[in-house]
């Protein structure tokens, strides 16, 4: 009995420790792929492309971004320290901050089409389906993590993805990591998707199969991946289409 009470607690801190680093590595993610437009702006040099103005609602966007970030690093900090009771209060935070980002994300995608920040090899409207591929999808597993807290390995997997999901392209996309050409971009779009390898990897050996929410997430993952690159690619009248949109 006390070797299984033992190998019980082993596992347990094995998954905060899993849960709490990605939370981390993914932030880690975050700065630097922000740091010369919005966390170092003007103290580091711009990569891949010179950085546009930052009027108030980006610095809105980047802020509520930002807070919903530490807000998760903050959730899995207290449930590695063995706080589950602060941490299920600040999850209602969490889940407001997220529901926040939502309506922003739309507003930032539809008034970023002026600032014309897109690379070299499409225009400000088509580029408006990278953000508007991750809307529906984050919202969703954010939804889903939020329904399903009272079953924890949903709940994880569910909120970590979200977090990945954010990560993978805004993030990731703007580290100098390939040219900005189509091909580069692809090669960038589906690194991203690589940050879902951990977490295979970690139910794989806590559970030796993978989780049906780690499933979600990908698949999640990869909509926002392929949606885009199929209307790059195959060169689809996407500006048409979001010209109609309030706010464009």
């Amino acid at each position: 009995m006390a070797t299984v009470t033992q190998a019980a607690a082993e596992r347990g801190s094995a998954e905060r420790k899993f849960y709490s680093r990605m939370a981390l590595f993914l932030a880690l993610l975050v700065f630097l792929g922000f740091a010369p437009s919005f966390y170092l702006r003007d103290v580091v040099p711009s990569y891949p492309r010179p950085n546009p103005s930052l009027p108030g609602w980006v610095l809105v966007h980047g802020a509520v971004f930002t807070a919903w970030m530490l807000a998760v690093i903050a959730q899995t900090q207290l449930v590695a320290a063995g706080r589950r009771d602060i941490h299920m209060k600040l999850g209602a935070l969490t889940v407001v901050l997220a529901i926040a980002m939502i309506p922003l994300m739309y507003l930032v995608t539809v008034w970023q089409v002026a600032r014309a920040n897109q690379p070299p090899f499409t225009d400000p409207l088509t580029w408006t389906i990278i953000p508007f591929a991750v809307i529906l999808p984050f919202a969703w597993l954010v939804w889903t993590g939020w329904s399903r807290r009272g079953e924890p390995q949903w709940h994880k997997r569910s909120m970590l993805s979200a977090a990945i999901l954010i990560v993978m392209g805004p993030a990731i996309g703007r580290l100098p990591i390939a040219p900005p050409t189509l091909g580069g971009f692809t090669f960038i779009l589906l690194l991203g998707l690589a940050l879902f390898i951990p977490l295979f990897l970690w139910d794989r050996r806590s559970l030796g199969r993978v989780h049906p929410a780690t499933w979600l997430g990908f698949s999640m993952g990869a909509v926002s991946v392929f949606v885009p690159l199929i209307v790059f690619w195959l060169d689809l009248d996407w500006a048409s289409i979001v010209a109609r949109l309030p706010g464009i």
